[in-house]
């Protein structure tokens, strides 16, 4: 047997990835990506690990090119830059609907930080997102001790998207 070649970064490695990849075409419709986001698996780089029954999630935050801070999310593991992983070690999977559920109304996000394969979406949009799209549970966003979050699925409302 031979060794696999690590994946190229211009091949999309999973549904989120493929609506990135598409986004820029014409006929792309930004609600596939945003759907593919929150109902899909994404990691989050923590300076914690979670291996003790108190621990505490640490993510890892960067300033974008105006200095805004933005929570760094990835696609895939592979994804994850080493000079990440120093600052942050620990790869922690979640739900992208978990992530729009707890991060903070000042914060930003971005996918796959200098990847082809991203996106980066300030507090405005997240909170266009948390406003213009519901779970499909029927659980409030907000009510994440009854429903979880991360295995909450999440559908485009009915106005779709506002810009």
């Amino acid at each position: 047997m031979t060794d696999q070649p690590a994946a190229p970064e211009s091949l999309p490695l999973n549904d989120l990835e493929s609506k990135l990849a598409k986004a820029g075409q014409p006929d792309a419709n930004p609600v596939d990506v945003i759907l593919a986001f929150l109902n899909n698996e994404v990691y989050i780089l923590s300076t914690d690990s979670l291996d003790k029954p108190d621990a505490a999630v640490e993510p890892l935050v960067l300033a974008n090119s105006e200095g805004q801070p933005v929570l760094a999310v990835f696609s895939h593991p592979s994804r994850v830059e080493s000079h990440f992983l120093e600052a942050a070690p620990n790869v922690l999977g979640t739900h992208g609907s978990a992530i729009l559920d707890s991060i903070g109304d000042e914060l930003g996000l971005v996918i796959n930080p200098g990847s082809e394969h991203g996106f980066e979406m300030g507090p405005e949009g997240i909170a266009n997102v948390r406003r213009d799209f519901t779970r499909t549970d029927g659980a409030e966003a907000a009510d994440e001790a009854a429903a979880p979050a991360a295995d909450a699925t999440v559908e485009a409302g009915t106005d779709g998207p506002q810009d």
